[in-house]
């Protein structure tokens, strides 16, 4: 009987907390809202107050309305964008939000074998400002790239060593595995710089200045790779005569000089004789005719 009761009471605890259970409110999963990508949502945020000049360097956010991969992009294609974000410098709001923007592709790198992953390379063209000419903008990256974090590259090592263990021909498909492409879908948030200052301190004359160049002190440079010489340049050497002109005459060799023997010194006891003295006469000096006596006239 001990048992029968104990296996009623815990029946009657079961049936407590499913009827509990079923007088809730039943659980359920919220919808995905839907978002209409074709017209994009102006949502800018609160700009700082007080800043009144905007440097170069500053980032702006944009969101992709085309989408970029690197199987399928080729050269030249234009993805656009709009600004998520109103640009607003000193109260004064330069680019709504929404304002269109673009970028090129330049090159793509398909994904390869050996987990070699796809790449794509951009060029941002100018942002336009309403009503204040244009304003230039950059990536971050010229090359888009997959970046793989140290966990995940230490994740596939291992599991490629593991694998490698138990399955001899491993090695083979290891070295012939796709590398991933790259690929941005519609929407995601891309962030740029700008490439010029904003001088918003005056409200009714905004100026966008480019950015002074860069002050090396007139050193050289210094290259990491001396680059060789396309051609070794020929020595200047004369060339030959021409025809028909007779070319400078040689000039005459030096001929070697007679040593002078230098004479034996004085014996002692004998007498030693002065050199005769030279002398020297100036040469005659010619008479000059006596000039002509003058006529009358």
């Amino acid at each position: 009987m001990t048992g029968v009761s104990t296996a009623r009471r815990f029946a009657a605890v079961l049936g407590l907390v499913a009827f509990g259970c079923a007088a809730g409110p039943a659980a359920r999963a919220l919808p995905v809202p839907q978002v209409d990508r074709s017209h994009p949502a102006a949502t800018p945020t609160p700009p700082p107050e007080g800043i009144a000049f905007l440097p170069v360097g500053s980032p702006l956010y944009f969101v992709l309305d085309d989408p970029i991969s690197s199987a399928r992009s080729r050269p030249g294609d234009v993805v656009h964008m709009h600004l998520r974000d109103a640009l607003v410098v000193n109260g004064v709001t330069l680019a709504p939000a929404g304002t269109p923007g673009s970028m090129t592709i330049v090159r793509t790198h398909h994904a390869a074998s050996g987990d070699n992953d796809g790449s794509v390379q951009i060029s941002l063209a100018p942002l336009a400002l309403p009503q204040y000419g244009t304003l230039p903008i950059r990536a971050i990256n010229e090359y888009l790239t997959i970046d793989h974090t140290a966990g995940q590259l230490s994740t596939r090592d291992a599991t490629d060593t593991v694998v490698d263990i138990f399955v001899p021909t491993y090695v083979i498909w290891q070295a012939l595995r796709k590398g991933h492409e790259y690929v941005l879908q519609p929407g995601t948030v891309f962030r740029a710089l700008t490439g010029g200052a904003i001088d918003a301190r005056d409200p009714h004359s905004i100026a966008i200045q480019s950015p002074e160049p860069l002050f090396t002190g007139g050193e050289m440079p210094h290259a990491a790779i001396t680059e060789s010489p396309f051609f070794t340049p020929a020595p200047m050497l004369p060339g030959p005569p021409r025809k028909g002109r007779r070319g400078a005459p040689p000039s005459p060799s030096p001929s070697p000089s007679t040593p002078v023997a230098p004479s034996p010194p004085p014996t002692s006891g004998a007498s030693v004789t002065a050199p005769p003295a030279v002398t020297l006469t100036a040469p005659p000096t010619p008479l000059s005719a006596p000039a002509p006596a003058a006529t009358p006239h």
